[in-house]
């Protein structure tokens, strides 16, 4: 506690000497505490659209899929797979829900032509569940007709995207025609197609464009009379509790179909493969980390041309007070002393313009929509004002687009103190080496020159 109160204590005494308040100074903590704020929104905001993707993302489909490249790739003993699985206690906690589910190519028609499309069927046990949003591998409905909706495990019914009902134009009740593979590729005859008439019962959204404007869902009996595979499925899907876990979980699943002499049978006619959703998505998750990346090392560098504005206000000031700083070495004040108040001024502006910057990129982001939503009003009521008959409103952030209800805002309070602190260390170091020379100037010549 002492020796905190002997630093203050000089370098409030040397201050009031120097005086630091120059307008280069202020300009250095406006844009130290400016890059501070930026950085903390664009990654604010960076966060929120990762996370509102990935969340997308792991809503749409299993987070584990696994598949057996062995003849037609059916797996005719899947209950005893799950059983097996799910008897193993390393992976009980680990998972939410396990079961059987087709899923395939397709073709969909629309009006004279056949669009590729992706079929996934799943069993829905409850009615109320799959209305409730309560069934592990079935999207979110976001329209459907109950009547229709309940004969899903015995009626030709599908259910398809909110983004493929407006592509196509297919309203509730409509009939949807699709084609699938049926039987066995023969060198004679090429591949059979199997092409049958579904009614659509209703409408998922899941918030992931791809998802929402590419599959079909029907129920898991259904699809095996579709698809011609009597008791079988082409895929064991699999919820797991944490996302973080899944490379973890991945293992213990191979490991545990690769035990020797679980099921003979089972294992002469399989070749199971176990994947990731990260692994599927693996690309477009990369590049959102390279984007956020990139950006932040942008905007980064807005930090670093701050810290350095402050080594040449830190030098100037040096320069401006070489008379000041002799003056109080001939008083007795230490070169180490000298040292410490140039390099205090320093971080002592990093500290204030991180904690404004901070606490102003906070508010920024927390308020982004409304700030957001009244410039576009802003400019609209001019632009319309300006010209009446030819303005079309504008939106900054269209959400036909990004494919959001909102803008995606994710403040991570770590992160901010991260970026503070970086903030505050780059400004000492921008005022220690400035400082060094103002320690080792000789003050009989700084009094006689100045």
């Amino acid at each position: 506690m002492g020796i905190v109160t002997l630093i203050t204590t000089r370098y409030i005494r040397g201050s009031r000497v120097l005086g630091f308040l120059s307008i280069k100074s202020r300009l250095s903590f406006i844009v130290m505490m400016s890059g501070v704020s930026l950085l903390v929104v664009v990654l604010s905001i960076f966060n929120g659209f990762q996370k509102q993707v990935k969340e997308s993302l792991w809503q749409g489909g299993p987070h584990i899929t696994i598949e057996n490249a062995y003849g037609s790739g059916a797996i005719y003993d899947y209950p005893k797979v799950i059983e097996h699985l799910q008897s193993d206690p390393a992976l009980k906690n680990s998972i939410v829900s396990i079961e059987g589910n087709i899923t395939s190519h397709g073709l969909i028609q629309s009006n004279n032509n056949f669009n590729p499309i992706m079929i996934r069927a799943v069993p829905v046990d409850s009615l109320e569940k799959l209305i409730e949003n309560g069934l592990p591998n079935f999207p979110r409905l976001y329209q459907y007709n109950r009547e229709e909706i309940q004969n899903i495990n015995t009626k030709k019914l599908v259910v398809i995207g909110k983004e493929m009902s407006a592509i196509y134009g297919y309203g509730m009740g409509r009939e949807i025609t699709m084609a699938v593979p049926g039987g066995r590729f023969t060198v004679e005859r090429g591949v059979q197609v199997n092409v049958q008439t579904f009614r659509l019962a209703g409408l998922f959204k899941t918030g992931y464009y791809n998802y929402d404007s590419k599959f079909v869902f029907l129920s898991l009996p259904v699809a095996q009379d579709f698809f011609k595979m009597k008791d079988a499925v082409n895929q064991i899907a699999i919820k797991v509790n944490s996302l973080d876990d899944l490379r973890a979980t991945k293992g213990k699943i191979l490991s545990r179909l690769t035990e020797e002499n679980w099921n003979q049978k089972i294992q002469d006619q399989s070749s199971f493969s176990v994947r990731t959703i990260a692994e599927e998505q693996e690309n477009f998750l990369a590049a959102l980390r390279l984007e956020k990346t990139i950006i932040s090392i942008i905007v980064f560098l807005f930090i670093v041309l701050a810290a350095l504005g402050m080594v040449a206000t830190v030098h100037s000031l040096v320069r401006a007070k070489r008379k000041s700083i002799g003056t109080l070495k001939a008083l007795g004040l230490s070169s180490n002393d000298i040292l410490l108040i140039f390099t205090l001024n320093a971080m002592i502006i990093g500290i204030l313009s991180s904690l404004v910057g901070g606490m102003w990129g906070i508010f920024v982001a927390s308020k982004l929509e409304v700030i957001i939503n009244a410039l576009s009003e802003i400019i609209n009521a001019v632009g319309s004002t300006l010209n009446p008959n030819t303005w079309t409103n504008v939106e900054l952030v269209p959400k036909d687009i990004y494919y959001f209800d909102h803008i995606p805002v994710d403040i991570d309070i770590s992160f901010i103190f991260m970026v503070t602190t970086a903030a505050t260390i780059l400004s000492g170091l921008a005022g220690y080496f400035p400082a060094r020379w103002a320690a080792n100037l000789n003050p009989v010549d700084t009094i006689r020159n100045d």
